[in-house]
């Protein structure tokens, strides 16, 4: 079944990578290209575009073919699983299980026994043998439900490739509905929590499914798999390494016939893909894993260097203002994680760490640089992703060896935002120590208001960096006798709270640099040369040796 689906699949790719020409070579060019004009060239562009589209749904359906017969067999080995594991106990309890199913008990030598303890033994043969039938029982209408299902799902292409042989295209879409939600539909018959649940629920099912089972969801489910909270890390990470390729050839596709500002979103996304690629092709002292990825949204992409489930210190940073999915996510926000893990090493070398780089989340995004923009200015975007943030670091938590790393929280910039929002949710943030650099407020206005104690807050300003200095009154202006940025108190003003550690003043661009979005102040928190002490002392929180950072006077 597994087999036939991959080939279902390898069909699938083959005409995406005719599509993709196809829109290259034919579609795009008469659509963008000047030189072509007129009713005729139009009506063309609009033949051509219909042909793409049918060459799209064609391939969505294909790989709806091979979703049915992977899901069959995944199925089927689920219930063939259960069985062995019935038959391997009956048999090893003494219990001979006959073609049919039933379970006959082993004859013990009662001569010696009381008529008394002769009865009792016989209720309790009885009772194991019935069990291991209804465990036998059990996987064999598993399995013919499994088979009467999925012959039904099957039966609904092979109804279709009659009715478009005969020319009747009315219902092409309506078997792509029927199986949209099949993956979904298929784990959870396996018994993988809903989307609400809990990661260590996540973590439970996960662990007690069989490696040949974990084995064929991650490869053929590694979408679900690898974003999944309370999977642990060696799994999400193979499952989106394998899913990374087809995400790729998926967005290349898309691209080829795309245009407009669609097409520069693909391109970023598409760039952000190559780039996480070449971080895990890199030969590195810590090995990188793939946590999260996806095309949702700005894109989605989790990476840390270094096992978070093995790991005695862990660290996720939120990055903030116009992060996205792209080559500079790729290089300099990964880059950031890899710095923190570099300098906790160097400095802490009998400890482990592992350093996260988690978007989760869309960051808000400016045309141009104006922090007057009404977009920038709203806690939607944190608020929104916050709860997956609380999540990530639950499932961090479930899957860890010993159950109780040393995590800490690190927001930069409007990410910082994101921390503050996921601190007041219900149950507070899964943190032990909070990181702010670069911040323009948290949503709340003391250091302890965010839940883990204002001793484990620890607050980094540069100097020169204007985005910790957007207040949200007149220039001048003090509200209460401390500085209010646009989200609460300014976490460096004296009134926060929280330890406040050094950081080099960085170069002054003025107002004129914030305004044309020239604020390199604002970028060197993790810079081992630009910050000055600033990654020592992010490294040293991090390490769980706050008692370590070179403190600075707050505002």
């Amino acid at each position: 079944m597994t087999d036939a689906g991959d080939a279902w699949s390898a069909l699938a790719e083959r005409i995406t990578t005719r599509a993709g020409e196809f829109g290259t070579y034919l579609h795009r060019p008469l659509v963008e290209e000047q030189a072509w004009g007129g009713i005729t060239a139009e009506s063309v562009a609009e033949r051509l575009g219909r042909i793409r589209s049918y060459m799209n749904v064609a391939k969505t359906e294909l790989d709806s073919v091979c979703t049915v017969l992977r899901a069959c067999g995944e199925e089927l080995m689920n219930q063939q699983d259960l069985l062995k594991t019935a038959l391997a106990d009956a048999s090893g309890a003494g219990y001979k299980v006959a073609d049919d199913g039933s379970v006959t008990a082993p004859t013990v030598d009662t001569a010696h026994m009381a008529p008394g303890d002769v009865g009792m033994m016989h209720r309790d043969q009885a009772a194991r043998a019935q069990e291991y039938a209804d465990r036998i029982a059990d996987a064999w209408r598993g399995a013919q439900a499994a088979d009467k299902a999925y012959a039904a799902r099957i039966k609904l292409f092979t109804d279709a490739a009659e009715r478009c042989a005969k020319g009747d295209w009315s219902r092409l879409l309506m078997e792509l509905a029927t199986v949209s939600a099949l993956d979904n539909e298929l784990l959870t018959r396996l018994g993988m929590p809903d989307a609400k649940a809990p990661a260590d629920a996540v973590q439970s099912w996960w662990s007690s499914l069989s490696p040949a089972l974990r084995a064929e969801l991650i490869q053929n489910h590694p979408e679900v798999i690898g974003n999944r909270d309370g999977i642990p890390a060696v799994d999400r990470d193979r499952a989106n390494r394998t899913y990374l390729p087809i995400l790729l050839d998926s967005l290349e596709a898309q691209y080829a016939a795309a245009s407009g500002d669609e097409a520069a979103a693909l391109k970023d996304k598409i760039e952000g893909v190559k780039g996480i690629q070449q971080q895990l092709d890199q030969d590195r002292e810590f090995r990188p894993y793939l946590l999260g990825l996806g095309a949702q949204g700005n894109g989605r992409a989790i990476v840390s260097f270094g096992n978070p489930d093995t790991s005695q210190n862990v660290s996720a940073y939120v990055p903030g203002l116009n992060t996205k999915l792209s080559g500079h996510f790729a290089s300099a926000d990964v880059e950031r994680a890899w710095n923190v893990a570099q300098m906790a090493h160097d400095k802490y070398p009998g400890t482990t760490t592992a350093s996260i780089v988690w978007l989760g989340y869309d960051a808000p995004q400016l045309d141009g640089f104006t922090w007057s923009s009404t977009e920038v200015t709203r806690e939607g975007d944190a608020k929104e992703g916050a709860p997956a943030y609380n999540s990530f670091l639950n499932g961090i938590r479930a899957t860890h060896e010993s159950g109780s790393p040393h995590v800490t929280a690190i927001g930069h910039s409007y990410g910082s935002l994101t921390v503050g929002q996921a601190t007041q949710l219900p149950g507070g943030i899964p943190a032990d120590d909070v990181v702010l650099v670069g911040s323009p407020g948290v949503g709340v206005d003391r250091a302890a208001h965010l839940g883990v104690g204002a001793d484990h807050v620890y607050v980094g300003a540069a100097e020169n960096d204007q985005v910790t200095d957007l207040t949200a009154a007149p220039p001048g202006r003090e509200y209460g006798g401390e500085k209010r940025n646009w989200f609460g108190t300014d976490p460096a003003d004296s009134h926060f709270g929280g330890h406040h550690f050094s950081v080099a003043a960085g170069e002054d661009t003025g107002i004129v640099g914030l305004v044309t979005g020239n604020t390199p102040a604002h970028s060197i928190y993790f810079d081992p040369k630009e910050g000055g002490n600033s990654l020592y002392n992010i490294a040293s929180v991090v390490a769980g040796h706050g008692e370590a950072i070179k403190t600075t006077a707050p505002r």
